[in-house]
């Protein structure tokens, strides 16, 4: 499953708008700026974005991210499910 590109709790956006390569083409030539945004698998037939708002959060169980968790209204979910693993309205 991806990453959603907001938050399924209040919809914070959990990704910038500009793609990888945008952001390293204001400091670099376009050449140096597709190699850079390539090293992160971005490519213009896939698209790539950095996060934002959201973190990646390590368990014991997996070495890897296991829960997302939204800044702004610090809901967590399931990586694999996406399933909401707390309530936020306590």
């Amino acid at each position: 499953m991806t990453t959603p590109k907001n938050c399924p709790s209040c919809g914070t956006a959990w990704e910038e708008k500009e793609t990888i390569f945008e952001f390293f083409l204001k400091s670099m030539d376009v050449v140096k700026a597709k190699e850079t945004a390539k090293m992160y698998g971005c490519t213009p037939d896939n698209p790539k974005h950095f996060g934002k708002n959201v973190i990646g959060i390590e368990t014991d169980e997996y070495d890897g991210v296991s829960i997302w968790e939204c800044q702004k209204c610090n809901s967590q979910f399931s990586r694999w499910t996406m399933e909401k693993l707390n309530d936020t309205s306590l």
